[in-house]
């Protein structure tokens, strides 16, 4: 195949994925090119993308911007909510090639959407020998807390409590009004305010658990820049696990990238209360949303 046939593909299959979204940035309203904003990201210290777990464009657009985002003379660290803390050794052995991918996936306990999400991310890290952390609380401690509160964490013991934020916050403010909001929309029922309050907690030790880690990485990594990968809600509006790392490092430069699902997002010009959701914002069909969910 040649070069000239080559480079024609490259281009149709970019033009082909730029008409799948919009990118938006904030501070003006103005579209721009996923070129334009890597180039734009690289001023930043942390990178914070949002997503519909469940949405292919979303991550197309992530792997799509992850190399134009690398450049071999500055560090860049990878962070994922999609793995937990105390699975970090089995992350490390599999991009040192110590275990094969199919124990990798099952003692990583890897999401149901690993291979066509999250695989090409981690096998460009490894390519490129990148830095990878493991950045969640393990799911079994957010279930304790949302069973029996912050205080079913007592119970545990203290070598596993270092897999936990060690402080947690639980703000009355603006995200947890966003979030008892959301639970009770995806609930399709009243729930009572002491169950409600126990899920916002299991919600929190994500948040607080994923700051801090980021915090140890860019501690241990000087200079670095990080790019996390979570789900929108953590970031969006520069809220939860957004919050904690500006409070833990407030001279971060920090930007966040939000995906919307607007009925006309090929033409919509997003207004201010959208715009404050992130620093860029990634607009997407919205019938796209509806069948992830």
């Amino acid at each position: 195949m040649s070069k000239l046939i080559v480079i024609i593909l490259l281009l149709l299959l970019n033009t082909q994925l730029s008409a799948e979204y919009r990118i938006v940035k904030s501070k003006n309203g103005k579209d721009i090119s996923i070129h334009t904003l890597a180039k734009e990201l690289k001023k930043y210290d942390v990178i914070f993308v949002g997503e519909e777990h469940g949405n292919a464009t979303i991550h197309s657009f992530q792997k799509e911007l992850l190399p134009l985002i690398y450049h071999p003379k500055k560090k860049l660290i990878l962070s994922f909510e999609m793995w937990e803390r105390d699975t970090q050794e089995i992350v490390d052995a599999f991009l040192a090639d110590r275990i094969d991918e199919s124990s990798f996936i099952s003692e990583s306990r890897a999401w149901d959407n690993y291979q066509d999400s999250y695989r090409p991310l981690l096998l460009y890290g490894k390519e490129h020998k990148l830095t990878v952390i493991a950045a969640n609380v393990p799911r079994s401690f957010a279930g304790r807390v949302s069973r029996g509160g912050l205080a079913a964490l007592n119970e545990l013991p203290p070598e596993e409590k270092r897999f936990i934020a060690s402080t947690i916050h639980t703000p009355d403010d603006a995200y947890k009004i966003a979030f008892y909001g959301t639970m009770q929309r995806m609930g399709g029922h009243l729930f009572d305010s002491e169950s409600l309050q126990r899920y916002y907690e299991a919600q929190c030790i994500k948040d607080d658990t994923m700051a801090e880690s980021i915090v140890i990485a860019l501690d241990y990594h000087k200079k670095a820049r990080l790019i996390h990968f979570n789900g929108a809600f953590h970031s969006n509006n520069f809220q939860g696990t957004v919050s904690r790392l500006q409070s833990a490092l407030p001279k971060l430069k920090i930007a966040v990238i939000s995906p919307i699902f607007p009925e006309d997002w090929q033409s919509l010009p997003p207004d201010k209360e959208l715009r404050n959701r992130g620093s860029y914002l990634l607009l997407l069909n919205k019938s796209a949303k509806e069948v992830a969910e």
